[in-house]
């Protein structure tokens, strides 16, 4: 019986001895915390830091000669924050040589709900199969004097508004600092409308007290009724500390605006441009032919019109009744191109341009053609030469009735003489 009593007591100093001899595989060598070295909870160490703030902490270990240790992790954490966000950081794994020293880096953010206490901060070192190496850090989390959060921001509505209603809206803030607070001022903006409403709170007692929090009067925020359709940041700021400090929180929210004046098609300012005749005959030194020239104003106002010919050196150019003319919206009028070819105009087919301007633009330019022809007249020409024949014919006419009409009278002269003859004799 003592035999065996004495057995399990050599195995289980056995198993004592190899864990311890595994548990020194490596060793924490040395903890910083924010650049300063901590000790182990046994010296009663106790390190001031603020709520809100990321500590840095660099852990210094070594592997000892037994043997390497391969997927080894470093972690750090903070427990006892009745949060789903955790405080704790680990490292990637990495091999652990042996006597070799490593430095690696680990950072804990400190929530801004994590009350002011005493934390024991936890290193732990591990790998696959070895016992864990760990040691413990007194962390005493304090707060900032001066603190106040933004706990909550209430719209009414609180998705959407629209252009030209107003925009409701309560902050709810607590105390998070040592000190009490007087004067609290809260502003509610819209920075792209220029819109703002400012609230005081009279006082926020200090962090844990009766009154640490309180909640704003509604502040009105009238949204312009020009405020176009999109999403628009409301801007909490929150001073405090003799207004030396100022807390910032965001929301959302849609403005609604009004639909905009419906813009009317630009009308396109026409004009109509009409030629009777793109061609005509001239004679040499003969008369003037005409191109009568049809605008029509199909604007929404009056216009003023220019028009001028041009391209041929040899003809003479005037329009009637004036070049200028001002023609009212939906109005028509003509202009009539007088064209007559010079003595030394070239005979047969020649060009010439009308151009129709409006201020400075050219609406259109007419290309017109006429032919010159030698000692042929059209039109009024060839009238006056009609009426030249006619008057000519008309004289040779009116001579020859004439000489009819003597002769006549010489015959009936002769045959009279002749009957007081015969009477004589008998």
């Amino acid at each position: 019986m003592m035999k065996k009593i004495f057995s399990l007591l050599t195995v289980f100093l056995i198993g004592v001895l190899m864990s311890s001899m595994a548990f020194a595989a490596i060793t924490i060598d040395q903890v910083k915390v924010d650049g300063d070295i901590v000790t182990e909870s046994s010296t009663n160490f106790v390190l001031d830091v603020e709520r809100g703030d990321e500590i840095n902490i660099k852990v210094k270990i070594t592997g000892d000669s037994s043997a390497d240790k391969d997927d080894v992790e470093i972690e750090a954490v903070l427990r006892g924050f009745d949060s789903s966000d955790k405080i704790e950081d680990i490292t990637d794994t990495f091999d652990v040589k042996t006597n070799v020293t490593y430095i690696k880096k680990l950072t804990l953010p400190l929530r801004e709900k994590l009350d002011q206490d005493r934390y024991k901060l936890r290193v732990r070192v591990s790998d696959r199969d070895s016992a864990t190496v760990e040691k413990t850090y007194e962390l005493e989390v304090d707060t900032k004097r001066h603190d106040v959060e933004i706990r909550d921001i209430v719209l009414s509505p609180s998705t959407e508004v629209k252009a030209g209603r107003a925009l409701l809206g309560t902050v709810f803030v607590r105390n998070r600092g040592e000190k009490d607070e007087d004067g609290v001022k809260v502003v509610m903006s819209i920075p792209e409308l220029g819109v703002s409403a400012t609230d005081f709170i009279d006082e926020l007692e200090k962090e844990d007290d009766d009154d640490d929090t309180a909640t704003t009067e509604e502040m009105f925020l009238r949204i312009p009724d020009n405020a176009e359709t999109g999403e628009y940041t409301v801007r909490i700021e929150v001073f405090f500390d003799d207004n030396d400090k100022r807390t910032t929180q965001e929301a959302t929210i849609h403005v609604l605006g009004q639909e905009k004046a419906a813009v009317k098609p630009k009308v396109e300012e026409k004009t109509i441009i009409a030629v009777a005749a793109d061609k005509q005959n001239a004679a040499k030194g003969g008369s003037e032919v005409s191109y009568p020239i049809t605008i029509t104003n199909a604007g929404s106002s009056s216009k003023t019109y220019t028009v001028s010919a041009e391209g041929a050196v040899w003809a003479n150019f005037r329009v009637s009744p004036s070049n200028v003319m001002v023609i009212g919206a939906g109005d028509s009028k003509a202009f009539t191109v007088f064209v007559s070819a010079r003595e030394t105009a070239p005979t047969g087919e020649g060009t010439f341009t009308v151009t129709v301007n409006s201020g400075d633009k050219v609406l259109k330019q007419l290309p017109l053609g006429i032919n010159v022809q030698e000692g042929k007249a059209t039109g009024t020409a060839k009238l006056k030469k009609g009426l030249e024949v006619g008057a000519v014919v008309l004289v040779i006419l009116l001579v020859i009735i004439g000489l009819i009409i003597g002769f006549s009278k010489l015959r009936d002269e002769s045959e009279d003489e002749k009957e007081g003859d015969e009477k004589t004799y008998y």
